[in-house]
C-alpha cells in the first residue's frame, strides 16, 4: 500500500488533480483507513473508480474533514454495539 512520503504532511502538499486512496490519506488527515472508508460511505463524499474502489481527490478530502468537523450524523458512531463506550 502506498504511504505518504515524509515530506507530505498536509493536504496542500498533494497534487489537486490526482486521486488518492484512503490508505494514503489516513496518516495525513489523522484517521484510520477504516474510518475514512466509513465516512466516505456515510457522507457520499468520494469518487468510485474501477472495481468500485473508493478514491478521493484533495477537494473530496477537505469536504470529508468539514463533514466530520460539522458533527455529521453518525460520524463519531461506530454503528454497532461498542462495549468500550
Amino acid at each position: 500500500m502506498a504511504t505518504p512520503r515524509p515530506e507530505i504532511l498536509k493536504l496542500s502538499d498533494l497534487d489537486p488533480d490526482a486521486f488518492y486512496s484512503p490508505e494514503f490519506l489516513a496518516p495525513i488527515v489523522g484517521f484510520t483507513n477504516w474510518e475514512i472508508r466509513d465516512y466516505c460511505r456515510r457522507s457520499g463524499i468520494n469518487t468510485r473508480l474501477a472495481k468500485n474502489r473508493i478514491m478521493l481527490d484533495v477537494d473530496d478530502a477537505r469536504r470529508l474533514l468539514r463533514w466530520v468537523k460539522a458533527g455529521a450524523p453518525g460520524a463519531n458512531d461506530s454503528g454497532g454495539d461498542n462495549p468500550f463506550k
